[in-house]
């Protein structure tokens, strides 16, 4: 196996092509060299696209049309996550999309890969480069000798780099959406809500009748349910400015875990968990311990009498930038793709699925995106399911 790299600087327009070999039995050793097409058929080939999946293959279509490839695939590693992801198109059509467990090196995936597609290490890889950090890589066949224009490889690496981070950014954009449309509801509600509950204890305060007393009580604590719901959606639109202070991550995940210990102990759950002693990082110590929390509960909520949850936090550089990456991963009932699409919503619940959604999440993203980090979901080897959070360590 042979590796390349493909960087996306603007600088490389001016630049040599790479020469990449690639074997190919049917041909005997004889050499060829083939050039690629202009980077706007590629560009071109790529639109419209209604979601980073769609996307990707259609990176990979462009790259088996171009050069009548056998098979092209696109490997790469969440961030934070010991998951590694695979996207793979052969000339027949057929597309996977899976996952597989990795190391933290990028340049360890094709070998983290092929323990479950042995053929992966016959293929030709380049490693794709954005904003001078690797990203993933891709990798395919047949041709012995490619003439690869930079611009190319610069182009293949951007548009894999949105559709990396495409999906993430319409649902922040989307809860962003949310959280003003609370803001100004919240208010709207909460003005004739407090004059139905006001009225309704001065009836009740008059009323003897049994009955109707029992009516004006449901009332009253329905009330109050809408305004623990609109507080929480205010809180989710107009959260508390963050406090940072000097944390240690581990400690904070170990004094969060103390306060679920006889649950743990009651249902016989196992923790385990690979954290790095001095993690620390400038957070809102109260805001975090929230976010470890509600994760937590939701583990709780989702996993049998017995079963497995794992808090992993570590040191992480990425885009050449440290960050705090926190892990906490179940094998709980997992999540439906509705499920996924909206584990973040404020407004969306799935408790009929077993694993309560409502407003605890939403408030994981608030307080995250607040501390200028991410939070990911997801569905890890093993039978897994892993939420990721990384912020980064301001220095």
């Amino acid at each position: 196996m042979s590796n390349a790299v493909a960087n996306s600087d603007a600088s490389n327009f001016n630049k040599p092509e790479v020469s990449v070999s690639v074997r190919d039995e049917n041909l005997k050793g004889k050499p060829e060299t083939l050039s690629f097409p202009s980077v706007e058929n590629l560009i071109a080939e790529t639109l419209p696209f209604q979601n980073a999946d769609q996307l990707v293959e259609r990176i990979l279509a462009s790259w088996l049309k171009a050069f009548s490839l056998h098979e092209c695939t696109f490997i790469w590693r969440e961030c934070g996550s010991l998951s590694g992801r695979y996207s793979s198109l052969s000339n027949t059509g057929d597309i996977q999309h899976s996952q597989f467990p990795c190391s933290k090196n990028i340049e360890g995936l094709v070998e983290d890969a092929s323990e479950k597609h042995p053929h992966y290490l016959n293929l030709q890889w380049l490693t794709l480069v954005l904003d001078e950090v690797p990203i993933g890589q891709i990798g395919f066949d047949k041709f012995v000798e490619i003439k690869v224009p930079p611009v190319w490889l610069s182009s293949t690496a951007r548009l894999l780099g949105t559709a990396l981070t495409w999906d993430q950014t319409l649902r922040e954009n989307k809860l962003k959406a949310l959280g003003e449309y609370a803001a100004g509801a919240g208010h709207e509600i909460n003005n004739p809500l407090a004059a139905i509950n006001g009225r309704t204890a001065q009836l009740l305060q008059q009323e003897t009748d049994p009955h109707r007393k029992h009516l004006l009580q449901t009332i009253g604590a329905q009330t109050y349910r809408i305004r623990d719901m609109i507080g929480d959606s205010m809180l989710f639109a107009r959260p508390p400015e963050i406090q940072l202070a000097k944390l240690n991550l581990s400690k904070l995940i170990e004094s969060v875990v103390h306060q679920f210990a006889e649950e743990f102990s009651t249902r016989k759950l196992s923790l385990w968990g690979n954290r790095e002693v001095d993690v620390m990082f400038m957070g809102d110590e109260t805001q975090l311990s929230i976010v470890i929390a509600e994760l937590l509960r939701n583990s709780l909520k989702a996993v049998d009498e017995g079963g497995r949850i794992e808090i992993d936090c570590h040191l992480q550089e990425v885009r050449n930038q440290s960050h705090v990456i926190l892990r906490i991963a179940d094998n709980g009932s997992g999540f439906s793709e509705e499920e996924r699409e909206h584990c973040f919503d404020p407004f969306y619940s799935g408790r009929q699925a077993g694993r309560g959604l409502g407003f605890g999440l939403s408030k994981c993203w608030r307080i995250v995106t607040q501390h200028e980090g991410r939070i990911v979901l997801n569905e890890s080897h093993g039978e897994m399911t892993e939420f990721i959070v990384s912020l980064p360590i301001k220095r």
